[in-house]
Formats: C-alpha cells, sequence, structure tokens
C-alpha cells in the first residue's frame, strides 16, 4: 500500500506544478504536450479544480479538438455553472464547432445576468456570422444548395397559413389531468365528506372528547407543528400524538360496536316533543346568530377596506372564507351569496389601488404607476401600500390553494383562486405558470360575467409581459386592459391604463435588467490582466462585493494599512486588517498632552497678523 501511495504521488503538490506547466505550454503554442500536462494535472488530485480545466479547454480549442472541448466544457459547467468566464468558454467552443445559432443563443442568455464585454462580443460575433452564412458575402452556389429547404419551407408557410384561421391554444400542452392543482376534485370532495362523517361519529359517541381527537388527528397529519431544536423531545411529543389518537379512534370504534349508528337514531327518534321542540328552537336561533355574525364580518371587512389597511383585509379574507366554508348550507343557506359578496369586494379592492387621482405630484404619481406595473423604482410605495401583498409562507400557501381549487366549482370563486395562484407563481418568477393561470382566470371571470375579475387577470398578463422585458406583449395587454376599464365606465381607470401605455413606450428595456456599471468596470480591467493574473484578480473582484458598493473601487489592493504617525490627514481605505489599539497607552498619551510645555519662543512677535 505504501508503494501505491509513493507511485500515485510524485512530489510535493505534483498536480499544481502539472498545471501550471500546462499553461506554460500553451503560451508557447505546444498544445499536444500542454494537453498531456493538463490530463497529468487531472489525475494527480486536479480533477475538480476549476482552473486545470479551463486551461485545457482552451488548449483544446486552440489544438482543434473540438469534440474533447465539448467534454472539458461541460465538466466546468458541473464545477462552477456561475462563473462567467464558463460562459464564455461554452461560447467559444460552439461557435468553433459551426453551432452560429446556439452560440448567439447562449450568449444572449448570458449577457442578460452578466453584462460582460466577451458576451456582448459573442452575440455580435454570432449575428454577424449567422448573416454572412445567408447573406450577400454567401458563395455562389449557395442558393442551389439551399433550395430544397427553401421548398420545404414555403410548403410549411402555406400549411401555417391555412392554420391562422383557426383559433390555437397556446397553452394546449399543459393538460388539466397532469396538473398539481387539480380542480373539483371528486377524490377531495370524497375525502372530505369522510371526514365529516367521522366528526359526527366522534360528536355521538365521544361527546366533548371529540374536540380532543380532532386537534390530535390535526397534530398527527402535521408533524411539522411538533418541531422544536430538541430532537429527542419532538419524538417523544410525535409518539405521544399518535399513541393518544390512535386509542381515541379504538375507543370510538369500540362503542361503535357496542350501540352501532342505528341504535342511536332510534334512541333520538324516542326524545320527547317538548325536548324536540327545543333542540328545534336552538337550531334556528344557531341560525340567526350565523347570519349576524355574517353580517358583522362582511361589515368588518368593508370597514378595513375603506381604511385601506389591505395587510388586515386580505387577512380577513382567508379567516372569514374558512368560517363561512366552515358552516353547512343547512345552518347557513345565504353561504354562496355572502361568499360572492366577499369576492367581489376583493375583486374592486385590488382596482381601488389604482386610483390615482388623489396623488398631486406628477413625479410621485409615475412612481406609484409604475410599481403597479412591477417596475421597482423606489423604496416607497411598498408593496402592501398598493394591494400587493407578499405571501408570507409559500409552503402553507400551495397546500392551500392545492385544496382549496379541489373544492371550488363555482366560477366566481374560480376567478378569484386562478388570480391569487397566478399572483403567487409571479412573485416565485414561475411566469410560465402564472400566464397559464392568468388566462384561467380571465376565463371564469368571463364565464361568471364579473368585468372587474377580467380587468384584474389582465393585468396579471401585464404585469408577467413586463416582468419578462417584452415590450410588445406588455403594450397589447395594456390596450385590452385599457379597453376593458372603458366597459367598466371609471375614469380613473381609463386615466391609469393610458398612462400604463405612455410608460411601456417610454420604457427601456436594456435599463430594467441589472446593469452594474462596477461589474462591468471590474471586467474592463479583467480583461487588460495577463492570462497568468486573471483568476487572482477574478477571485480579488469576488471579495471586493462584500463591501458597499459606494466604496468598492476604493479599496486597491496595494493600499497599505492606515498609518497612525502619519501627520497629515489621510483618507486611504484598505481591505488589510488594521492593528488593534492599544487603549492604555492611547490615554497615556491624551493625559501627556494636558501637561506638555508650550513650543512658542518667549517674546516672539508675528507681525503678519497685524497688517
Amino acid at each position: 500500500m505504501a508503494k501505491k501511495e509513493e507511485q500515485n504521488v510524485l512530489f510535493f503538490r505534483d498536480g499544481i506544478v502539472y498545471r501550471e506547466w500546462g499553461y506554460r505550454l500553451a503560451a508557447l503554442e505546444k498544445f499536444p504536450t500542454a494537453e498531456e500536462y493538463f490530463e497529468k494535472a487531472i489525475e494527480q488530485g486536479q480533477h475538480n479544480d476549476l482552473r486545470t480545466y479551463l486551461g485545457l479547454c482552451k488548449t483544446q480549442l486552440n489544438y482543434a479538438r473540438f469534440n474533447r472541448a465539448v467534454i472539458t466544457t461541460k465538466k466546468c459547467l458541473e464545477i462552477d455553472p456561475t462563473y462567467s468566464y464558463v460562459k464564455h468558454m461554452q461560447l467559444q467552443t460552439l461557435f468553433h464547432m459551426g453551432e452560429f445559432e446556439y452560440s448567439l443563443v447562449h450568449a444572449h442568455q448570458g449577457y442578460q445576468k452578466y453584462r460582460t464585454t466577451f458576451l456582448e462580443h459573442g452575440i455580435l460575433l454570432g449575428n454577424e456570422t449567422v448573416e454572412d452564412c445567408v447573406g450577400r458575402d454567401s458563395g455562389p452556389n449557395a442558393l442551389q444548395l439551399l433550395r430544397p429547404w427553401i421548398q420545404e419551407l414555403t410548403e410549411y408557410r402555406k400549411l401555417l397559413m391555412e392554420k391562422l384561421n383557426e383559433e390555437v391554444d397556446e397553452f394546449a400542452g399543459i393538460e388539466e389531468e397532469q396538473s398539481r392543482f387539480k380542480v373539483n376534485d371528486p377524490e377531495e370532495r370524497d375525502r372530505t365528506e369522510f371526514r365529516q362523517l367521522q366528526r359526527i361519529f366522534a360528536k355521538i359517541y365521544l361527546g366533548n372528547l371529540a374536540h380532543d381527537k380532532e386537534f390530535l388527528q390535526y397534530l398527527s397529519e402535521h408533524p411539522e407543528e411538533l418541531m422544536s431544536p430538541n430532537k429527542k423531545s419532538t419524538e417523544i411529543l410525535h409518539a405521544l400524538v399518535l399513541r393518544n389518537y390512535r386509542r381515541g379512534v379504538r375507543r370510538m370504534n369500540i362503542l361503535r360496536m357496542r350501540r352501532p349508528l342505528y341504535v342511536m337514531i332510534f334512541k333520538r327518534k324516542l326524545i320527547p316533543p317538548g325536548h324536540k321542540a327545543m333542540i328545534a328552537a336552538e337550531k334556528k336561533l344557531k341560525k340567526s346568530v350565523i347570519i349576524v355574525q355574517a353580517d358583522y364580518l362582511l361589515r368588518c371587512l368593508y370597514k378595513v377596506r375603506m381604511q385601506k389597511d389591505y395587510i388586515s383585509f386580505f387577512g380577513m379574507v382567508d379567516r372569514i372564507k374558512d368560517k363561512f366554508d366552515s358552516y353547512n348550507l343547512k345552518m347557513f343557506p345565504l353561504r354562496q351569496e355572502c361568499l360572492h359578496e366577499v369576492y367581489n369586494m376583493v375583486g374592486w379592492t385590488y382596482i381601488d389601488t389604482r386610483d390615482l387621482t388623489n396623488i398631486l405630484e406628477s413625479k410621485l404619481r409615475k412612481t406609484y404607476l409604475k410599481h403597479h406595473l412591477g417596475i421597482r423604482v423606489a423604496e416607497l410605495p411598498r408593496d402592501s401600500d398598493i394591494g400587493w401583498i407578499r405571501t408570507p409562507d409559500r409552503k402553507a400557501a400551495l397546500k392551500k390553494f392545492r385544496k382549496r381549487l379541489a373544492m371550488a366549482s363555482e366560477p366566481l370563486e374560480l376567478a378569484w383562486l386562478f388570480h391569487e395562484l397566478s399572483k403567487y407563481l409571479i412573485e416565485i418568477r414561475r411566469y410560465d405558470l402564472a400566464r397559464f393561470y392568468s388566462k384561467k382566470a380571465r376565463d371564469m371571470s368571463q364565464e361568471a360575467g364579473n368585468e372587474a375579475w377580467a380587468l384584474n387577470a389582465q393585468h396579471l398578463f401585464l404585469r408577467i409581459e413586463i416582468s419578462q422585458n417584452y415590450r410588445n406583449e406588455a403594450k397589447e395587454a395594456a390596450l385590452i386592459a385599457l379597453s376593458s376599464s372603458k366597459e367598466l365606465g371609471l375614469d380613473f381607470l381609463v386615466d391609469f391604463y393610458k398612462s400604463a401605455v405612455e410608460v411601456i413606450e417610454d420604457m427601456d428595456m436594456e435599463k430594467m435588467l441589472d446593469f452594474d456599471p462596477i461589474s462591468a468596470r471590474q471586467q474592463l480591467i479583467l480583461n487588460l490582466m495577463p492570462e497568468d493574473m486573471k483568476p487572482s484578480v477574478d477571485f480579488l473582484w469576488r471579495r471586493m462585493e462584500a463591501v458597499p458598493a459606494k466604496r468598492r473601487l476604493s479599496v486597491m489592493p496595494g493600499c497599505k494599512t492606515v498609518d497612525r504617525k502619519f501627520k497629515l490627514p489621510c483618507r486611504r481605505k484598505t481591505i488589510m486588517p488594521t492593528p488593534a489599539k492599544d487603549l492604555e497607552k492611547e490615554a497615556r498619551k491624551i493625559l501627556l498632552a494636558q501637561y506638555e510645555l508650550s513650543k512658542d519662543r518667549p517674546g516672539y512677535v508675528d507681525f503678519d497678523e497685524y497688517e
């Protein structure tokens, strides 16, 4: 074993030495030998070193070994896919292989994230090469070679022109059966009805213990509620919950075996008429209490809406929805009408936030408008001030959407649920699904005949297109929203969407992308560096990103630490650690300075002061 280890390790840091020799040989244009040295470095422990693979990839490109370079590029992407230089090597590999279109696509995608010079150069180079291949600079026989393809494309174009008259669903690929959120799911309805029957049985057989059983059942189905830093105590609590819940279920089953349900029903029929009249009066009173409570909740919701406290408003909407769903239709016949009132109130609350007529200052009004469109230009107003409430718990929100959609069947309720789901998907930047559910929200609102929810769904389309930097589609969505606002007959909505169209026309999509001028300047400096210094300088830029952006370039690598004995004031800043202060020594200096003798010469007069 010792001999094998000695054979594997040739000398101290042999992998690094082979790697540096590979770079040196590549600089001398001895590419076959350089490739061998890079492979030796990988064999000697540099199999996860990004710098080794980047040098190998560059050597293979210069040596015209493009298939090997593709494999090396994939390995670089596995090690660090976020490094911009890896993207650069991928572009060069695709370009040298003749995949000009793919190199152009990757360069454009990389340029959206990293505004670097070589990615911009890759876009220009790929675009120019594609134009040269099919433009005036192409060979004289290129048209003859392309003639069969042109004929096929002509036939395909005729086929597409025939299909233009047919309305094509752009979301046809997303099947409802394969969706995570099923609407009006019969299986979920059966499970809910079964749980309700179990609650009824528990109340009949267990009495007040039915509440304890329901609480234990909830904890057993949601073990995350028992989570704590102490894992042992969490396991003990979970075991206690399961044991007591099983005991409750066993007790109920034993009681059902002793006294079946039909026996309990026969016993209820033997209740005296006076007792039956008292139960009927109690049910009637309970119905009246539910109606009064529903009226009180709706009034409170309207009051909070008028106060424009949107965080409390949408929190109350969720609680009122759960409260109304918990009532039976026999006890609360007006449940559907009250829920429709809640849905309409939510829809008009979203529209109320777009009333900017009370803002007199034009600049502030434009800021509010841009925030409504999803363009953040200032810290204020916050999202909560314009009715865009963020989801605090995303996992719980998904469970809630899945449960509510499975139990929903009314078009107005589905319009509200699809709108909220699309809004949540915009928050997590799943724009493809957000567009799909926005379309479903618009279809459900049209089926329900509610123009307010149709406008809200169209507003989501507008935000999605702007978030994806699609100006033409965003303008089209704004014009559709403008026509919908005219049907509602509200002047402030018409003004809002007219201003939105103007903002979209004047909007610079490139500025909306996260362009960092400091990073661009750092990249320019990096391009001027020699090849052997680039990795170290790039590592220095990464370390300097921890410094605030305002003073990032004031921190230079050659700056010394603060010299406290330097007489002149100095504002030099450094990333090097400063020496610790000796507090006792500093206090001694201050004390001696108070009793220091004056350095003024006795009898000296400065006559310049009197001129």
